[in-house]
């Protein structure tokens, strides 16, 4: 298996005591995500709730933005009977979070392992990277969206108007509910920055190992 005296090194730098430490804290931290997981997946379920956008016709709100037609505001929708569907997409999507997080802990761990074993950063390390990168990417554009679907479609069983109605004379003086359309803009870029990052790491240390196979085999 090809390898990198880097990992030698960095394991002579950090020693068999911060090793370890690192190794305790990264469990812990697992440990701690899979409680909050546990945690918010209850919540999800228990006590489901949605942030919504709200319009209001002026004649509605006219203590809200004086000068305006309409105004929109944020507020916190909570369904009577959740849709079960829409239970199911934010769950996904909240959980696919947490999941990501701690198959980076799981990789931390399995790194320190490895350097305490002597063992140096191969091929096969960069192809763990490779996956994490992936998985950081794929959270990033799907969590969103399956969160922001989950709340079109708590609105649309709750039967909450999402458009102005249209009197016969004069001017709509009801509110409509503005729920969050899916939209790239909606990606989460601090992951997918993350994720690039991991990524880059990954094929440099891949390229690093195929390179220094290829130098000892000159030799």
């Amino acid at each position: 298996m090809s390898k990198v005296d880097l990992g030698r090194t960095v394991g002579r730098v950090l020693g068999r005591g911060g090793l370890i430490a690192i190794i305790v804290a990264a469990v812990f931290g697992l440990i701690w995500t899979l409680t909050i997981a546990a945690l918010h997946h209850y919540s999800i379920n228990g006590f489901a709730s949605y942030d919504v956008g709200v319009a209001s016709p002026l004649d509605v709100r006219p203590d809200l933005v004086a000068g305006a037609d309409i105004q929109y505001v944020t507020i916190n929708f909570t369904p009577v009977s959740p849709d079960p569907t829409a239970l199911l997409l934010e769950s996904i999507g909240v959980g696919s979070r947490y999941a990501v997080g701690m198959l980076a802990g799981i990789l931390v761990i399995w790194l320190a392992v490895q350097l305490l074993r002597k063992r140096s950063f191969g091929l096969g390390t960069a192809g763990l990277l490779g996956v994490l990168a992936l998985g950081m990417f794929a959270v990033a554009i799907v969590a969103p969206m399956l969160e922001g679907q989950a709340a079109v479609l708590a609105v649309e069983a709750a039967g909450l108007p999402t458009e102005p109605s249209m009197p016969t004379f004069g001017e709509s003086d009801e509110t409509w509910v503005i729920p969050p359309t899916p939209h790239w803009q909606g990606f989460d870029f601090s992951l997918l920055a993350l994720g690039l990052v991991t990524g880059l790491c990954a094929l440099l240390l891949g390229r690093a190992s195929r390179l220094q196979d290829d130098t000892t085999g000159l030799i």
